[in-house]
Parts: C-alpha cells; sequence; structure tokens
C-alpha cells in the first residue's frame, strides 16, 4: 500500500524524498483543533499550494476520532521538514483583497 499521498487520497501531493529515495522526515507545523474549520481546512489548503500535510492525534485522540469523528485532544499537523517554510508562510501570509471584489 502506497502512502506517499497525505493529504486527500491520491490527488494530494506526494511525500517527497531525497537522493536517496527515502521519506524526507516530517515537522510538526502547528497543533489544532480536530475538525473541519481548523485541521482540514489547514490540510486542504496546503494541499492547494502543493504541500503534503498528515494530522497525528495525540493521546487518546485517535480513540475519540474513531468513536465521536473528532478528537478532544486535538491534532498535530505534519509537513516535510524541507517545505515547512513554505507551510508556516503560507499560513501566516496576509490576505490582500481585490479592489474590484471590494466596489462590488
Amino acid at each position: 500500500m502506497d502512502i506517499s499521498h497525505w493529504a486527500h487520497g491520491p490527488g494530494g501531493p506526494a511525500w517527497p524524498t531525497d537522493e536517496k529515495g527515502e521519506k524526507i522526515p516530517a515537522r510538526q507545523l502547528r497543533h489544532t483543533l480536530d475538525n473541519v474549520a481548523d485541521a482540514e481546512m489547514t490540510i486542504s489548503l496546503l494541499a492547494a499550494y502543493g504541500i503534503p500535510c498528515f494530522p497525528y492525534y495525540d493521546g487518546e485522540g485517535v480513540t475519540g476520532k474513531v468513536i465521536s469523528g473528532f478528537s478532544g485532544f486535538g491534532a498535530s499537523l505534519y509537513v516535510p521538514e524541507t517545505m515547512y517554510d513554505d507551510a508556516e508562510a503560507l499560513l501566516n501570509a496576509e490576505i490582500i483583497e481585490d479592489e474590484e471584489d471590494q466596489e462590488k
């Protein structure tokens, strides 16, 4: 089973590999609530920019995810360490609105 596509199935960006073909180590990007508005939207945003991301459920969070559909402990989001700076910059970027959109 190929697990190199972390985002949302096979359509997501592949986890990068080094020159030896080994997967780049993961680095924790942030800890967030495990819900659609936080974890899933962040994963989707990063995937849209070609940055793979996966959630890790801390503590007994994976049990809560299975039983109730979300983890009460939240989720730690991980990205390849070589893409960490790009992911951080993307999530902290200032939104610039188009003047035409403001006039409508």
